[in-house]
């Protein structure tokens, strides 16, 4: 049922952005372009209707130019029916789109907001340097490196500091890192917890 009102909606409002008359030749007509994140939610899918999304897909008709923007579960399900007929999805380059490539350019799109707000705002002596490129290696910090960038994060706009907190995590393996957690107070223990994964959060409740 629920996939059935996708494609009735996705047809509804491919065709008339189309060349083809009919979903299965106007799906082939599209290319994905890229994606932004809009924090907001303020804009509504444009294929299938669904409300108030927030990363935010473009693909494009290659043959009429005309744009559409996609939510991140419609423009899965669009791969996903492209595939039930042998087609597959491209980008402008004519690279396959698959989930992988998806997953990896929003992980992307993050890493250049970040990065170029730490260039800009934070990469100004040799400490702060070599932080960065821990960040630009794997994202995991010691818990004195990250607090080094409580003030960094707070100058962030809302795209930026979500940037911050998809790249940015905490090293908390070693006893020497929890022991660092415990003398944790205040706004810098606030910090540092934002910045916990579900399993981390549930190993400091007995530190």
């Amino acid at each position: 049922m629920v996939e059935n009102t996708w494609l009735l909606n996705a047809t509804k409002n491919l065709l008339p952005l189309s060349n083809a008359n009919d979903f299965v030749n106007a799906k082939k007509e599209w290319v994905y372009v890229g994606l932004i994140d809009n924090e907001e939610a303020d804009f509504d899918c444009q294929l299938c209707g669904h409300k108030e999304i927030r990363y935010e897909y473009t693909i494009k008709n290659k043959i009429n130019q005309n744009e559409m923007i996609v939510g991140s579960s419609c423009i899965l399900k669009f791969i996903t029916h492209l595939a039930k007929t042998q087609d597959l999805f491209y980008d402008t380059q004519n690279n396959i789109i698959d989930k992988t490539r998806l997953e990896d350019d929003k992980h992307d799109y993050w890493v250049d907001i970040l990065f170029k707000s730490l260039d800009a705002n934070f990469s100004n002596n040799d400490f702060q340097i070599s932080i960065t490129d821990q960040i630009e290696t794997d994202g995991k910090l010691t818990i004195k490196q990250a607090k080094c960038l409580r003030n960094f994060y707070n100058n962030l706009n809302p795209n930026e500091q979500s940037a911050f907190k998809h790249i940015v995590s905490i090293k908390l393996r070693k006893d020497f890192q929890k022991n660092q957690y415990a003398l944790l107070k205040g706004y810098d223990k606030d910090f540092i917890d934002m910045l916990l994964s579900s399993q981390q959060r549930k190993i400091v409740e007995f530190i």
